[in-house]
């Protein structure tokens, strides 16, 4: 049962395929066709790399976010816990328990001059001006006091945002 192959003309076969592809385009269009899809495919593939550094850097800064959150939480905790072990009843009971009690007289003493100061007779008896100038408050003083004032509220400030 052998079967004799089919003659085709060679010189029919080749003319066709050149001609036509198997859609019935041309080779020329063909080629164009090819040349667009490649640069469909690379323009797309570039799209989608820059999509997913583009989504991996906002899931980056949306973990950096929330251990900035868990990091202030932190600190917010601590500072509570700073704050409950200077409260003035805590201290009470520690002193309490260190064996400490309450005066029951206070005396004050009064020191006309420092140690350091001269010897002199002149510098034990204190003038009024010296007694006005050491209880008023220096303007300096003051300015310092109130510079440290606006520079806490700043920092305060800073650690609400």
């Amino acid at each position: 049962m052998k079967t004799d192959p089919i003659f085709i003309p060679r010189s029919r076969i080749g003319n066709w395929a050149v001609r036509y592809s198997t859609w019935g385009l041309s080779g020329k269009a063909l080629g164009v066709f090819l040349l667009l899809l490649v640069l469909g495919s690379l323009v797309g593939s570039f799209y989608l790399n820059q999509a997913s550094k583009t989504t991996a850097a906002g899931l980056e800064i949306a973990g950096l976010t929330r251990e900035r959150e868990y990091w202030r939480q932190e600190n917010a905790n601590l500072r509570k816990q700073i704050a409950n072990m200077e409260s003035v009843t805590r201290i009470g009971r520690r002193a309490a328990e260190l064996g400490f009690v309450e005066p029951e007289a206070v005396e004050y003493l009064l020191v006309q001059c420092s140690p350091l100061e001269n010897s002199d007779s002149e510098s034990l008896a204190p003038s009024p001006l010296a007694e006005r100038e050491s209880v008023a408050p220096q303007p300096a003083e003051s300015a310092d006091w109130w510079g440290e004032l606006v520079a806490h509220f700043h920092s305060w400030m800073s650690l609400q945002r």
